[in-house]
């Protein structure tokens, strides 16, 4: 794996890791239940689990067309 693609992959990676503990905060605590509530947290849940699946599928793409075959 070249450079740039190590080092997009090392950033996807903890990408996904810190956006999925984020939605997974945001889900089962109460953390910034006071200003964020309601539809909106659901919304921006939603969105967090977007953004891990949608990280995680071009980590895949990367990863699959990687030049180390």
């Amino acid at each position: 794996m070249k450079f740039g693609n190590l080092i997009s992959f090392w950033f996807g990676a903890i990408m996904i890791v810190l956006v999925t503990s984020g939605a997974f905060a945001f889900t089962f605590t109460n953390f910034m239940d006071d200003r964020l509530f309601g539809t909106k947290r659901v919304v921006f849940i939603l969105i967090l689990i977007a953004y891990a699946i949608y990280r995680g599928f071009r980590l895949y793409h990367l990863i699959k067309n990687s030049d180390d075959k």
